[in-house]
């Protein structure tokens, strides 16, 4: 059966039209749709743009679901406006302004011009929106910034990326495995998998293994998209009760990345040494980045 769209489709059904239609261009040419269409080409033409556009349109999908739109006729503009300037505390510029090619993609492709005409003429007032690249700095007393966070969730999440220099978007794929005392996390940045070894470690890996029974407990009753864009508001707060600086939630991947540089220290090992196991650690491929955190 060929898929068709109507104005009146549910969102999970545009998802799937658009992700069969932009697929086509994959493997072909921009430049030979220019030639054909004498144009800018309407598909995607690699699987990484693919994939990082239709996940950026689900996560769109599942945030108006909860705001109760299910049917692409009762989408507003407003509504895309507002997912993408609620991600504005927590994304840069670069990433704001490829949700927001993203989302024009899809509505293009789906039928709904309208928006992604709007999309375009708000392009760049929306991405300006987002934080400016800057160096994330430790936390003076990042157990004090905790502690001043209002809900319990977000106490769970800092203090896990607290514990195991996680990014915020790795929190939820943190694993453990008990039997060898080890915090797996799959597909990190650059599709990697890190893994830490808590051997010798093991009062801070049986917190963890508590935090993550707990995290889960709350995913089954949250969204993980609405939990994270509340912690960022939450955190933002406690930072500023707390007195010092906020350089988004990173901050915590920094402490990490100093405590662990004193225990491996205090262990016998050279600084290059330490780093090395940092690095690994913490999904870096290059040992001058462990250094960089080790100085923030």
């Amino acid at each position: 059966m060929e898929l068709g769209i109507k104005r009146n489709s549910g969102l999970t059904y545009a998802l799937k039209y658009a992700a069969k239609v932009l697929k086509q261009g994959i493997g072909i040419s921009k430049h030979e749709i220019y030639k054909q269409l004498g144009g800018k080409s309407p598909l995607i033409h690699s699987y990484s743009t693919f994939n990082r556009y239709m996940g950026i349109a689900k996560e769109f999908i599942n945030w108006a679901k909860e705001q109760g739109v299910n049917r692409l006729d009762r989408v507003q503009y407003e509504h895309v406006r507002d997912f993408l300037l609620s991600k504005s505390e927590y994304c840069s510029m670069r990433t704001l302004k490829v949700n927001a090619s993203a989302l024009r993609k899809f509505f293009e492709t789906v039928g709904r011009g309208d928006i992604a005409e709007r999309i375009g003429e708000d392009y760049q007032e929306i991405y300006s929106k987002g934080r400016v690249p800057g160096r994330a700095l430790a936390f003076a007393h990042p157990e004090r910034v905790i502690s001043l966070l209002k809900e319990d969730v977000h106490k769970v999440i800092a203090e896990l990326q607290l514990l195991t220099g996680a990014r915020i978007g790795d929190v939820k794929k943190i694993q453990v495995v008990p039997e060898e005392k080890k915090v797996v996390i799959t597909k990190s940045k650059g599709g990697r998998t890190r893994e830490i070894d808590y051997s010798d470690r093991p009062e801070k890996f049986d917190r963890i293994k508590e935090l993550v029974g707990e995290l889960r407990e709350y995913l089954k009753g949250s969204s993980w998209s609405s939990i994270r864009e509340s912690y960022y508001r939450d955190l933002r707060q406690a930072v500023c009760r707390s007195g010092e600086i906020y350089t988004g939630s990173h901050a915590f991947r920094v402490n990490y990345v100093k405590e662990r540089l004193r225990e491996l220290r205090e262990r016998g090992y050279s600084e290059k040494e330490a780093l090395q196991v940092i690095e690994y650690e913490i999904g870096h491929s290059r040992i001058e980045m462990s250094a960089y955190y080790s100085r923030g």
